[in-house]
């Protein structure tokens, strides 16, 4: 009796462990490109639409993509400071475009604060600065996913 006891507490532990650590494997994923959000924090960007509805994309690739893409449905969108880790207002933010630091999708869209902190990382990992209204308009030219537009090349 004892015996029988232990192993169904036994039992009882492991399969709460199993449910724990199926919880912990299921990663929220990006819902543009399916990367994990866990491990893109410092890229991450998030976009309220006209709803109410949050939605977090893993970088400013997807989110400007959807933002672009879909301008009626969102009512604001914030983004991570690159250098500092800041959420802002992606509308106030500058964006490096097609650099060769590749911190989640490719080609990469990096968020800066401020214009003088993109141009010091343009200046060791090139790309092109836009500022928010541009980097939209080019987004929206680009594939959803993370092809080249035609006629561009990655940074090397």
């Amino acid at each position: 009796m004892k015996n029988a006891k232990m192993i169904f507490i036994f039992s009882l532990v492991a399969a709460f462990i199993v449910g724990i650590s199926g919880i912990t494997i299921a990663a929220e994923k990006c819902p543009l490109c399916g990367m994990n959000l866990t491990g893109n924090e410092n890229t991450a960007y998030e976009i309220t639409f006209m709803d109410g509805k949050k939605v977090t994309y893993c970088c400013a690739h997807c989110g400007l993509w959807v933002q672009a893409t879909e301008t009626k449905k969102v009512k604001s969108a914030t983004t991570r400071d690159f250098i500092t880790g800041e959420w802002m207002d992606s509308a106030k933010m500058v964006f490096l475009f097609n650099s060769s630091a590749v911190p989640a999708c490719s080609p990469s869209w990096i968020a800066f604060g401020k214009e003088a902190d993109a141009k010091k990382f343009q200046a060791g990992f090139g790309g092109q600065i836009y500022t928010f209204e541009n980097a939209m308009k080019e987004r929206a030219k680009h594939p959803k996913g993370m092809e080249m537009p035609k006629g561009m090349h990655m940074k090397k």
